[in-house]
């Protein structure tokens, strides 16, 4: 199958070039799934997802929401990210953004590698249900973003 793409300057709202395509064969629906899914994974990329763990585990390095939700204590790692940009040869986590919400009050923890979390911090305890905390990623260390809920401590 032929087919043309093109951004006809588009953007969506994060200035990021949305495609188009113009199918050479007429073939527009497959043509248009595929454009869907393509734009679908900027978007989750650019947005992020919903981990909701109701085990024990890691948390994949994805942004976006946490959900900490077990009927006992939870006890999650995250791994430090990886200095750089993403468009960096390797890839980087810097911007990474994610907030990690304790849906229970069952003192769930998530830990780092030593002083992962604002570089003297490795572990972040969610007592009451609603606690949270905002991370972002940069120079391979994970930054409180405003004021946590959750408690943060270097174990």
């Amino acid at each position: 199958m032929s087919a043309k793409t093109a951004n006809l300057g588009l953007t969506n709202a994060y200035g990021v070039a949305v495609a188009t395509h113009s199918p050479a064969n007429g073939d527009y629906d497959k043509v248009h799934a595929q454009t869907h899914d393509a734009n679908m994974a900027i978007l989750d990329t650019m947005l992020g997802t919903v981990q909701h763990l109701t085990a024990n585990g890691a948390i994949a390095l994805k942004p976006g929401l946490v959900i900490l939700d077990k009927a006992t204590a939870l006890l999650a790692t995250l791994a430090l990210p990886v200095s750089g940009l993403p468009s960096a040869t390797p890839p980087g986590n810097d911007g990474l953004v994610m907030t990690i919400v304790g849906k229970t009050a069952h003192a769930h923890t998530v830990t780092t590698p030593a002083d992962g979390i604002n570089g003297a911090d490795d572990t972040a305890t969610y007592a009451n249900a609603g606690d949270s905390v905002t991370l972002a990623a940069y120079g391979g260390v994970w930054y409180s973003v405003g004021t946590p809920t959750a408690a943060l401590s270097e174990v």
